[in-house]
């Protein structure tokens, strides 16, 4: 199939297609005697597998990286692991920012008429 035609069967834009081969997180395919692109049905199950790792928040980086492993004879699973424990743990660590964030917010609107020393605005200016 052709470019244009696997685009459609996984739901993408054929740039985004090159785009993925240019980086390397699609192997080549192979090309006919005209010059264009022939995608086996190896790469439906590639670019349908690489959607849902973007819907996790993988990075192309890592897609690209597991993808090699595959390709290379290896089972990935190992690394998806891996990768998965890391994302959990910069959620863990952008949620308690995110609660830390919140608690001050929270403060300031609490004390914002307390004090009148300030010379704009306490909400931001009692910020330690």
């Amino acid at each position: 199939m052709r470019i244009g035609e696997l685009a459609k069967k996984v739901g993408i834009n054929p740039k985004t297609l090159r785009y993925w081969e240019e980086i390397g997180v699609l192997p080549p395919p192979p090309r006919d005697s005209s010059g264009y692109r022939v995608y086996s049905e190896e790469y439906i199950h590639m670019c349908i597998f690489i959607k849902k790792a973007k819907t996790l928040g993988l990075k192309l980086e890592e897609i690209r990286e597991i993808i090699n492993l595959w390709l290379g004879g290896n089972k990935p699973c190992d690394r998806v692991k891996s990768i998965i424990r890391e994302k959990i743990k910069t959620i863990d660590e952008v949620i308690e920012e995110l609660r830390r964030r919140k608690t001050l917010l929270e403060r300031l609107l609490e004390e914002s008429n307390k004090n009148s020393r300030w010379y704009i605005c306490p909400l931001i200016e009692s910020i330690e």
